[in-house]
């Protein structure tokens, strides 16, 4: 049995970061793969996140989870000095992968909630040199143009085949927070006429700390308010403090933990 890569660029990975598992006889029993995330804003206190997955059998689990950290300590080095972890997703009624997983080090600390919040009465005062404006998604250009800025900025789930899907919902807004002429956050909400998703939100990590991530937020969901929506839902990292720290805000209620994500810090 052995561990190689494949011949070809998976999911727009480099070739390096996906790793093949066969057999003596040359049969495929899995694969697995590794992405590399630097993430100051969502995690501040242990920015250099790389994901890994891995699809195979019971037999070839520990050689291919053998590579995968081999390569994830590889690509830490690139921020040295910089706390990393190397961390994964499970269902939580996965017994048999949570297993593996502790076995070989891992934490199960970090989960995926799903929180209700509260929806203000009203959509906030201004805040001096901000402005809140909805922006235009009319053109395949400015499509992708959102997709790459909150890729820039953490947000790399929402792509642009995803972003038209989202498009497609009953209610769909993305608000752009102006400090003077700079962009400086957005937030993508879409969802059904009466209920909404916080789908992606950020602010550009030079103008954190500010509450201006709180205030575009309630500006969005203000306006939704307006507009008869009454109930709005997020999904957060219980591990990212400030994740936390704004949908407490909001008067948050945990409704669901929907995946975990077990870690190693490397």
């Amino acid at each position: 049995m052995q561990v190689t890569h494949p011949q070809e660029p998976f999911m727009n990975l480099p070739t390096e970061d996906v790793f093949v598992a066969v057999n003596d006889y040359g049969v495929q029993l899995g694969y697995g793969y590794v992405m590399h995330q630097f993430q100051p804003s969502v995690y501040p206190d242990r920015p250099v996140n790389i994901f890994f997955t891995m699809d195979c059998a019971p037999e070839a689990e520990y050689l291919l989870f053998g590579a995968l950290v081999a390569r994830a300590r590889q690509l830490r080095e690139a921020n040295p000095g910089v706390p990393a972890r190397m961390y994964t997703s499970v269902n939580p009624g996965d017994a048999r992968k949570i297993s593996f997983l502790e076995h070989n080090g891992l934490t199960m600390g970090n989960t995926e909630d799903l929180v209700r919040l509260q929806i203000p009465s009203d959509a906030g005062s201004e805040v001096f040199n901000c402005s809140i404006i909805p922006l235009p998604l009319n053109t395949p250009q400015e499509l992708t143009g959102l997709a790459e800025r909150l890729r820039l900025n953490g947000l790399g789930h929402l792509s642009a085949q995803h972003l038209q899907r989202l498009q497609m919902s009953p209610v769909f807004h993305v608000w752009g927070l102006l400090y003077g002429q700079n962009l400086v956050g957005e937030c993508v909400l879409s969802g059904r006429s009466d209920a909404v998703e916080i789908n992606g939100l950020y602010i550009v990590p030079e103008f954190q700390r500010r509450g201006l991530g709180k205030h575009l937020l309630k500006r969005a969901l203000g306006i939704v308010g307006q507009e008869g929506v009454t109930e709005a839902r997020a999904r957060i990292m219980s591990a990212s403090q400030p994740q936390v720290r704004l949908v407490r805000s909001f008067g948050a209620e945990l409704l669901d933990q929907t995946l975990m994500f077990p870690s190693l810090d490397l």
